[in-house]
């Protein structure tokens, strides 16, 4: 059984983006994504196919904490996301273990998801159709978007960060520091498991 999750995002003036984020439900320790994004930039556009291999968060749950998502009883879920603390609702009413984004590892359908002290970065369900009958593509190709893996995309990222940090300065007084607030990358995903991986080693 597959997974189709739609995920927009607008940031300052800057046009919606719509992500489309596909894989296989299982209750496996990881599991595959395939998605497309653009890099976090204004300047550079391309959109990538990307792979990646995301492992089962480790959720904290709080039965006695519990709110109504569309009629349905959610109950609250905490877990850190690649470096970020998210909170997640979830209800057992629709057995699923998937949610919006790379979220999942629940017994039972994410309909909220969001970081801790964010404005931005949260999902939230509007709808639930149960018996919608619409044909979905489990497997686009998206043949126009570089097919990429999830390592690259991120080194793509960080280059051009590095890169806009430069220009900044460039145009700054001398002995003027440019610091990220919560660490150099200001996405949710902060931090991956490769680079865990190098740290232990």
């Amino acid at each position: 059984m597959a997974e189709v999750s739609v995920s927009s995002s607008k940031g300052g003036n800057s046009k919606i983006m719509q992500q489309d984020f596909i894989s296989d439900i299982d209750n496996n320790a990881m599991r595959k994504f395939f998605f497309n994004s653009a890099p976090y930039s204004m300047k550079n556009q391309t959109m990538y196919f990307i792979y990646d291999e995301v492992s089962k968060p480790i959720w904290k749950i709080d039965e006695n904490s519990t709110k109504t998502i569309l009629k349905y009883k959610c109950i609250k879920a905490t877990t850190n996301f690649r470096g970020s603390n998210i909170t997640a609702y979830f209800t057992k009413e629709l057995p699923y273990s998937a949610g919006p984004f790379k979220f999942f590892g629940l017994p039972g359908l994410i309909l909220d998801v969001r970081v801790d002290g964010k404005s931005y970065d949260m999902w939230k369900a509007e709808k639930i159709e149960l018996n919608d009958k619409t044909a979905v593509n489990f497997k686009p190709q998206f043949k126009d978007a570089p097919k990429i893996s999830m390592k690259e995309f991120v080194k793509i990222n960080d280059d051009l960060s590095r890169k806009f940090n430069e220009e900044m300065l460039k145009n700054m007084p001398e002995g003027t520091k440019i610091q990220n607030v919560g660490g150099n990358r200001i996405q949710m995903e902060k931090i991956f498991e490769w680079e865990k991986e190098t740290e232990n080693k």
